[in-house]
């Protein structure tokens, strides 16, 4: 399979149940301890991840006090609910995103907590972090780590302790879902590389992926006009410009917002010649109860995109790395 790395993409998804065990030491302190409330901060992709989090809690009927916060408005605008006693949960890759690290500053200038996930050590949200949870790869396992203990913690997730021993199937899972999604992936990038708008639609705790790919895939790394726009939006403005030849991407997972995708499907196929359907259902989940698989959408679907990834880079003959202005500029 073109350029695949099958060990690479095992460890990093091992790398993430790695670190459950420390994840789930630092929330039961502080549950143990207390807290008023907790906020998930972040930017961009990060904020993105986090918001797939937030509709996982809200289809769980969890009540736990979660707010979901831009860092960059946080820094500017802040929040009548945030204080000394709330807990800062952030994450950044490279550990030194600017505005990241300026929402630090202000929580710990507040007297609050910050749980970091950060992959390079040295960086300033490694060095910052109250508590610190590191490796490669794990950014997902750590995000439904904290946000699931939290909610068992609450006495509303009683399937914890299950779902927790499921998840350690994800690697090998991950691996599979490569392997399969990688004709499809190619059929799309070979189609549509050089397309000069693509509309991507998601639904539920897709919606946020939708606009992560569009984003911070098409956009920032392969300069690829794109508009994400969730299921529930799409029929009231978005689906009066969908047109014969402009290529829909749809991001139908298992939660209980695919009635909305299925709405929308039906409807794209009566006008774009140009639909491409990624699936959740498509593929296998070995040792996962179906009642996560919905729950588990996020982390099926991008590992199909991380194929598309790699066909757009190869047919546009444009490296993923490279940026016109990201970090090149002053801004």
């Amino acid at each position: 399979m073109f350029n695949f790395n099958e060990e690479a993409v095992r460890k990093e998804h091992e790398n993430g149940v790695s670190i459950i065990a420390e994840t789930q030491r630092v929330v039961d302190k502080i549950c143990g301890e207390g807290y008023k409330n907790i906020f998930y901060i972040g930017i961009g992709g990060t904020l993105l991840y986090a918001g797939q989090m937030m509709h996982i809690v809200k289809e769980a009927g969890s009540t736990i006090p979660l707010f979901l916060e831009n860092a960059a408005d946080f820094c500017l605008v802040g929040n009548p609910h945030f204080g000394k006693d709330s807990v800062v949960v952030i994450a950044s890759i490279s550990g030194d995103t600017k505005e990241v690290v300026e929402a630090v500053h202000k929580a710990h200038a507040a007297g609050a907590r910050v749980v970091g996930y950060v992959e390079k050590e040295g960086t300033p949200l490694y060095e910052h972090s109250d508590d610190l949870i590191t490796t490669v790869g794990g950014e997902y396992y750590f995000w439904y780590t904290v946000t699931l203990r939290l909610m068992a913690n609450a006495g509303q997730f009683p399937q914890y302790d299950k779902f927790m021993t499921e998840i350690v199937h994800m690697p090998e899972n991950v691996v599979e879902i490569y392997k399969k999604s990688d004709a499809k992936a190619k059929e799309y990038a070979d189609k549509y590389c050089d397309a000069e708008l693509t509309y991507l639609i998601g639904s539920g705790n897709l919606e946020d992926w939708a606009v992560c790919y569009g984003m911070c895939i098409m956009e920032e790394m392969q300069w690829m006009r794109t508009r994400p726009i969730s299921a529930a939006n799409f029929f009231h403005g978005t689906l009066e410009v969908v047109e014969r030849d402009i290529p829909v991407i749809l991001i139908k997972g298992e939660d209980k917002t695919r009635p909305q995708m299925e709405r929308a499907e039906k409807f794209v196929n009566t006008i774009s010649a140009n639909v491409t359907v990624f699936d959740t259902k498509d593929y296998e989940l070995k040792g996962i109860s179906d009642e996560f698989r919905g729950m588990l959408s996020p982390i099926v679907m991008r590992s199909a995109f991380q194929r598309v990834s790699v066909h757009l880079e190869h047919n546009r003959r444009h490296p993923l790395a490279i940026r016109r202005y990201y970090r090149r500029l002053d801004y």
